[in-house]
């Protein structure tokens, strides 16, 4: 927080970002299974059944010094924290929160 003229506090931009509501930073809600290239920090998935297609995703996710590359069901609700560049589901809906 940061204090300006008559005593008035300010909060962070920090702060009013992690404040807001989900999706009010800037998010994409991804239905389709076309490939979708941006620059996400986060994904999460809407619905049950919801499949990411790893040949299609750009991630810095590695296994054992590997790329990740196998297709992986994503469990509703939980976030997945990475620098997402390309997303593409084989199935089901995710919301990509904005960096």
């Amino acid at each position: 927080m940061g204090i300006i003229g008559n005593n008035q506090i300010v909060k962070s931009d920090n702060e009013q970002l992690l404040n807001a509501p989900y999706g009010m930073q800037g998010a994409d809600v991804i239905t389709d299974t076309a490939d979708h290239v941006g620059n996400w920090y986060c994904i999460m998935s809407l619905e049950d059944n919801t499949t990411l297609d790893a040949s299609s995703c750009a991630v810095n996710w590695t296994l054992n010094g590997a790329a990740f590359t196998l297709d992986m069901d994503l469990i509703t609700g939980v976030p997945y924290y990475g620098d997402w560049r390309t997303i593409s589901l084989e199935d089901g809906k995710v919301i990509a929160y904005k960096k």
